[in-house]
């Protein structure tokens, strides 16, 4: 079964093409990256500003300013993380330290509490 290939356009001269020859448009010469693309950190920096292929909306990003762009995705990550965990399993912590009692469990789920051990 043959799958038809993802078409891009160039977001500055907006031609229409299946195959991304050196990274760049085929019409224009403008730089087109994908995540897959091999770059360095360095490399990015360098380069600056670039447009970059967006998978989940389908379409080209304009990227102004690598070391910015790095920055707001790291804070974006982080906020994501820190809701992340407050909606799992921290909850019962916070839960537990406001009402006073102390509900702490091993990783293995076993209490902490040793006043029903059997000897």
């Amino acid at each position: 079964m043959k799958t038809k290939p993802q078409r891009y356009q160039c977001p500055h001269c907006k031609w229409d093409f299946a195959l991304r020859k050196k990274r760049c448009c085929p019409g224009c010469g403008t730089l087109l990256l994908i995540g897959s693309d091999a770059f360095s950190d360095a490399e990015f920096t360098a380069l600056g500003s670039f447009w970059m292929w967006e998978p989940l909306k389908e379409r080209w990003v304009f990227i102004r300013d690598w070391e910015e762009h790095k920055q707001e995705a790291g804070r974006k990550f982080e906020e994501y993380f820190k809701s992340s965990r407050l909606s799992s399993g921290d909850t019962e912590e916070i839960r537990s330290s406001a009402t006073g009692r102390n509900t702490s469990r091993k990783r293995d789920g076993s209490s902490r509490s040793t006043s029903n051990r059997r000897v």
